[in-house]
């Protein structure tokens, strides 16, 4: 090859890339941009999904919520069955039930109630904020003492504060939910009066102004600190219940991910290299189980929120559990589609946001 046609080659303007290599292009200059744009475009996948999985198995239920609608004697009434099937859209075909079930969700339509005879989007917003500060009141307390207790565990191998916290955690992981919340409201309510047994607030107290929805919140910001005391003795007896077994798992699985990070070779280099025990263990040991941890931390906060259905019920905690508890015995159609539909969002959105973050923090993530 000559000079005049290296320079020539030189010169030529740089071809954009087609789109079939547009991915890969990406793929070389921009993977972390690339990795989200995927993970969104799986999320809105699994979105329909649930959606399409929430429609079908709601409508499979042999029982025929008409009847719970219209009561006893109307439902004897071939014309009433007839009037109410027409106005709920149910002596249509299933696909096109389901078609007019997405058109009315991409527009926020959640249908109405047949127990509330309200709009299930506003009985959700209204429920919602009582499940979201029970579950972050308790994710909190998880993370915090989980991942530091399940860390001591691991660098302190068979030691005793190891094999204590391995016994805790293994009774916390053992007691079943159900028995754990009677027993608490039993003892500690009951007998002892030591917290409050139902409720998110003294009959006597005014919840404070509608900020949030969360009573620990608004009460911050309306400056009322009596109210806010009230709120948190509340959130004691139900938070310690889900919390223990919450605990007790986050803390087996961190002390398992990093007895796994502490064994692996670029650890052990690290060590070698006599750098000093904090650099070891937050610069190599804990950003190697990072991942794990995340994930792990993910998928507790999404069950934190949707799968306090038991708790709720015993202490009268009007949440969202509650609420799918009450539509699940009215056979309120419209209200568990609701329901089912926002856990499923709930555990997409907390995975796709734990996947950029996972991103972020690991390199490989993305380019793999």
């Amino acid at each position: 090859m000559t000079a005049s046609t290296a320079a020539a080659q030189t010169a030529r303007p740089r071809r954009r890339p087609s789109d079939s290599g547009a991915i890969a292009w990406l793929h070389v200059h921009h993977p972390l941009a690339l990795y989200i744009f995927k993970r969104f475009l799986i999320s809105v996948f699994l979105v329909f999904g649930v959606t399409l999985i929430t429609f079908i198995l709601t409508n499979l239920v042999p029982a025929n919520p008409v009847n719970s609608i219209l009561g006893e004697q109307e439902a004897n009434d071939p014309e009433a069955v007839a009037r109410m099937e027409a106005k709920l859209g149910l002596d249509k075909p299933l696909y096109e039930q389901y078609w007019l079930y997405l058109v009315r969700l991409v527009h926020g339509d959640l249908g109405e109630s047949f127990l509330t005879k309200q709009p299930v989007a506003d009985d959700l917003r209204r429920v919602f904020p009582a499940t979201l500060e029970l579950g972050g009141f308790v994710f909190i307390f998880t993370i915090l003492f989980g991942v530091l207790l399940g860390l001591y565990a691991a660098l302190h191998h068979r030691r005793f504060g190891d094999q204590l916290i391995r016994v805790l955690s293994l009774g916390g992981v053992s007691i079943p939910t159900f028995w754990l919340g009677a027993m608490c409201y039993y003892f500690l309510f009951y007998e002892l009066g030591l917290f409050p047994g139902s409720g998110r607030l003294d009959s006597r107290i005014t919840p404070p102004p509608h900020v949030t929805g969360m009573y620990t919140v608004d009460s911050i910001i309306a400056g009322d600190w009596a109210t806010f005391g009230n709120a948190v003795w509340h959130l004691c007896l139900p938070a310690l219940v889900l919390a223990t077994a919450n605990l007790s798992s986050l803390m087996r699985f961190v002390r398992s991910a990093v007895l796994e990070s502490m064994n692996q070779d670029y650890v052990l280099a690290a060590k070698a290299k006599g750098l000093p025990s904090h650099k070891v263990v937050f610069g190599y040991i804990l950003r190697g189980a990072a991942v794990p941890i995340l994930n792990r931390m993910g998928l507790l906060f999404a069950g934190l929120i949707t799968g306090s259905v038991l708790t709720e019920s015993i202490f009268a905690w009007n949440g969202l559990g509650q609420y799918a508890f009450k539509a699940t015995m009215a056979l309120d159609l419209q209200g568990i589609m609701g329901v089912g539909v926002i856990i499923g969002v709930i555990y997409i959105f907390v995975n796709f946001i734990v996947d950029i973050i996972t991103g972020f923090v690991d390199q490989r993530v993305r380019i793999q």
